[in-house]
């Protein structure tokens, strides 16, 4: 009778622990996903066990202790993974960095304002010349048109000097410049590319990941966007 009711006992008090409501976690630990799993796992093993024949402690601890290896491997891989991607980008930023001093050619899709107090000298290349009115379109962050300059042949120098149409000084940032024509019915598309020469004077990380160079003028080009080096 005694050992009947122990039972019924252990039952209500199993029953009583799998109904406990989730705990939030804290500490180093919080949040994170393998110790989120090994406590899932943990806390199905012991809503599961029957009362009358409970698990054999050595499994269990054994089964602990390969939950750990599990988590220390993880976390293992994790902060190889984090050292690979630190000495892969201080390898790119010692390649880049002997870069200063260079002067670079590079297609020009942004520039930036101010400038370093001078216009910004850019060459631009025609390469649909059966458009129409082709201009240089400078927008800002909204694509609202700003500026536009207008280019004459199909290759030529045009200068920028921070100024909108109607020669106010346009707020610092960086600005969209691109080559546009009009074709037949005046839709406007591409009409060729734009280039930029500068010196290299820095080197900074882009937030998507990409390497910029900076320039004596105050732009910045990306290096995948680099066309020459002198």
């Amino acid at each position: 009778m005694s050992g009947t009711t122990a039972t019924t006992s252990s039952v209500a008090t199993i029953g009583g622990l799998a109904g406990t409501p989730t705990t939030t976690q804290v500490g180093a630990q919080a949040n994170n996903p393998q110790m989120n799993q090994f406590l899932t796992l943990l806390v199905a093993e012991l809503k599961n066990q029957d009362p009358t024949q409970p698990t054999d402690p050595t499994q269990f601890v054994a089964q602990l202790a390969q939950f750990s290896t599990v988590e220390q491997l993880t976390q293992s891989n994790t902060t190889l993974t984090t050292i690979a991607q630190s000495l892969s980008s201080s390898q790119a930023l010692g390649q880049y960095a002997n870069m200063i001093g260079d002067t670079v050619s590079a297609t020009a899709t942004t520039i930036s304002v101010p400038s370093s107090g001078s216009p910004t000298a850019m060459t631009y290349n025609v390469t649909t010349p059966s458009l129409s009115n082709i201009q240089a379109q400078i927008t800002n962050s909204s694509g609202t048109v700003v500026r536009t300059m207008a280019v004459s042949g199909t290759s030529g120098t045009l200068q920028f000097n921070g100024q909108d149409s109607n020669g106010n000084a346009l707020p610092a940032g960086v600005y969209g410049i691109s080559l546009v024509g009009n074709a037949t019915g005046g839709t406007s598309q591409s009409a060729g590319t734009l280039s930029t020469t500068g010196t290299v004077t820095g080197v900074t990380q882009g937030s998507a990941g990409s390497w910029l160079l900076q320039l004596q003028d105050g732009n910045t080009v990306n290096v995948s966007s680099v066309t020459g080096v002198s």
